[in-house]
């Protein structure tokens, strides 16, 4: 949970727990899976190219991924996700 948490602070500038970090990663990965398909797809292909050291770590690379995919793609959705809420 620590990288999910890690990956929140570093794209939104939010300090939030690792239960929050959790119920974010599926609200993102949710979205994506309904709402922007070709994003999810990008975000396997990404997850498939990550080096054998950031394995190791995979979930934050992959979360931090999908997240700065959302801000860049769906601001207004980005914006309305919030991980403190809920």
């Amino acid at each position: 949970m620590e990288n999910l948490k890690k990956a929140v602070c570093e794209v939104t500038g939010l300090k939030v727990k690792p239960s929050a970090a959790k119920k974010y990663f599926y609200r993102v990965y949710s979205y994506l899976l309904y709402q922007d398909t070709a994003g999810l797809l990008e975000t396997l292909d990404y997850r498939q190219s990550l080096d054998k050291d950031e394995k190791q770590h995979e979930r934050y690379y992959v979360f931090r991924y999908m997240l700065r995919l959302l801000r860049e793609r769906h601001p207004n959705h980005f914006r309305t996700l919030n991980p403190i809420s809920n």
